[in-house]
């Protein structure tokens, strides 16, 4: 007689981000904040990277554009929206 074995395995991922840290003045709330790029704010917050676009043009995300034209997002008003 034969036997049958079944194995299911489950696995987990963990992304960690590490970026040095740059402390830039949020004009909105009035305090030097670590900015987060469009992909981290997308990560943080499970949404794509269109929908903080969308919220940082409707004023729901407080965002500065760098020199380069890269846009940075607030961590603080991001709390906000989730």
């Amino acid at each position: 007689m034969r036997t049958r074995t079944e194995i299911t395995l489950e696995t987990d991922r963990l992304i960690v981000v590490s970026r040095p840290k740059k402390k830039r003045w949020c004009s909105d709330c009035e305090l030097y904040v670590e900015m987060m790029s469009i992909d981290d704010a997308a990560l943080r917050s499970q949404v794509n990277s269109r929908t903080i676009f969308r919220w940082a043009e409707s004023g729901a995300v407080h965002s500065t554009e760098t020199a380069e034209g890269l846009l940075l997002i607030c961590p603080n008003s991001l709390n906000q929206n989730l």
